[in-house]
């Protein structure tokens, strides 16, 4: 099953937008004060001990799997191990909520757990928002984080009437919806695909990381740090009661991000590049909040803006990420693990100095001078790590092909399927090629297949690899590996070989 929402400019796909809604609502709600069942300040520090094993376990699972990404998307990433693992989240879930009552031992376990069910829920998304152009993904990122901010707001809404139960349950159920919505669509080809075709990396394989994927973990990384200074030093400074208050208001900062995101790739034209404005928005969320804790306001907005502007920077990153498999055509479980583990490494580093910082009690003088030194930092980081060229190379939209070049095109594909076959004419090749696209037009009817999946099983059957295949549709890479799984799973087949004997049996 699979279905899309056409947005202007791609296509989102539906069940990906509501699996990271619920992916969302849960980090926020069990990263949340309001749903621990401890009292008072002991319910924030569970809540603040939570995001310290979790969000490390998150980084390290990403970076360890980043050099195994099709291991991963083996046992790891396909149905079963999937809803298994949501179901161990879910449990652990219960655990975490009780913090402030349970062993301390048993507490780091159980978050660190949701940590690793985090990552894995997250490299799956990223499979799914790496297979379409900027603009589509980005409506689809700014509505999945606008959905999951409603569900964020209605859980809260049960706990000012008193249904704590009721909340906490759907706390619990969360990601076992997040992987049935994202597991809904059938992968059991994915993996017969790599292995019959060799098109997935192999496992004793290692190909070098791109000189901008590095550079870009490595901001990433120090980024988050930074803006996570303030966001392990200030919530100690808000009275345990304003945290309600505090939630809310940074919900609807979120909400105004997920529209702005929404309007701004609604609004931009079919070829706009997006590359710009990720790159100020990286740079300008950390110096803002840099700046405002140099100029000392109030700790209650401090905590509010670091948080939003932490959830932008998040978007950035993970727009930057997914694009970068999508233009290279890497796998993006190797590329997203290892710039958002380095930059949930980086994360859990700031709250944690943040943390420390408060507990040593530095002067106000010490702490102003730590900050000014961040905000130079920032600024050489940006200069010789995120180059601003490399950004918008990266988020620049696929051109489409011209009719006189797909000609050129078409000639060049007879040509070489020609010498392939041995010798046909160009006559008998023209008519073979008519006979093909006739044959699978009916199987495409048969059993439903999509337009551009038609297109695809077309050259699968010539004998085309994916990277062949995506040069010449002007896809993505991984978006054509996402076709030929659909093709593979709607037309029961585990094999290259198995295809072309279904596309020769419909000819007799």
């Amino acid at each position: 099953m699979n279905l899309d929402t056409s947005f202007r400019g791609g296509r989102v796909p539906s069940l990906g937008i509501a699996g990271a809604a619920l992916w969302i609502a849960w980090i926020t709600l069990i990263y949340s004060t309001d749903l621990s069942l401890g009292e008072g300040g002991a319910s924030q520090q569970s809540t603040a001990s939570a995001f310290l094993y979790s969000t490390s376990a998150l980084g390290v699972t990403l970076m360890i799997l980043s050099f195994a990404p099709s291991w991963a998307r083996r046992h790891l990433l396909a149905r079963r191990p999937l809803t298994l693992s949501s179901c161990i989240a879910a449990a652990m879930t219960l655990v975490v909520l009780n913090g402030s009552a349970v062993p301390l031992p048993v507490f780091a376990v159980c978050a660190a757990l949701t940590g690793c069910m985090t990552a894995l829920l997250g490299l799956r998304l990223a499979i799914v928002f790496s297979e379409v152009e900027s603009r589509g993904m980005l409506m689809g990122m700014g509505a999945a984080l606008l959905l999951g901010v409603l569900i964020y707001a209605f859980a809260t809404m049960l706990l000012l009437c008193g249904l704590m139960v009721v909340a906490a349950m759907i706390l619990v159920l969360l990601v076992p919806l997040a992987v049935f919505f994202l597991t809904l669509e059938s992968d059991d080809a994915s993996s017969a695909f790599d292995e019959e075709t060799g098109e997935g990396e192999t496992e004793g394989s290692f190909r070098p990381l791109s000189a901008t994927l590095v550079r870009l973990a490595v901001f990433a990384a120090m980024s988050l740090f930074l803006l996570s200074l303030t966001r392990g030093y200030y919530p100690y400074l808000i009275e345990p009661s304003a945290f309600t208050v505090s939630r809310c208001v940074v919900a609807l900062g979120l909400v105004l991000v997920a529209v702005a995101v929404m309007v701004a790739a609604w609004v931009s034209p079919r070829d706009a590049a997006f590359g710009e404005l990720c790159y100020w928005l990286l740079i300008a969320s950390v110096l803002v909040v840099l700046v405002l804790a140099l100029l000392k306001v109030n700790a209650t907005v401090m905590g509010d803006v670091s948080s939003v502007l932490f959830g932008l920077t998040c978007i950035c990153l993970w727009a930057l990420l997914c694009r970068m498999s999508f233009k290279s055509g890497a796998d993006a479980v190797r590329v997203v693990g290892l710039g958002f583990g380095a930059a949930c490494l980086g994360s859990t580093a700031g709250v944690g100095v943040g943390s420390l910082i408060y507990e040593m009690g530095m002067p106000e003088g010490l702490l102003s001078f730590v900050m000014a030194a961040a905000i130079i930092l920032c600024v050489a980081g940006s200069l010789f790590l995120l180059r601003r060229d490399d950004i918008v190379r990266l988020m620049e939209p696929v051109k489409a092909q011209e009719p006189t070049t797909a000609g050129v095109g078409a000639e060049s594909s007879r040509a070489t399927d020609a010498e392939s076959a041995g010798a046909l004419d160009a006559s008998a090749l023209d008519g073979y090629q008519a006979s093909l696209q006739r044959l699978c037009a009916i199987l495409g009817i048969d059993f439903g297949l999509s337009a551009r999946e038609v297109d695809v099983l077309e050259l699968l059957v010539l004998g085309k690899d994916a990277k062949a295949i995506a040069d010449e549709l002007f896809i993505s890479f991984n978006t054509v590996r996402s076709h030929i799984r659909r093709i593979y799973g709607k037309l029961d087949v585990h094999s290259r070989q198995e295809l072309l004997d279904k596309v020769r049996g419909q000819a007799e």
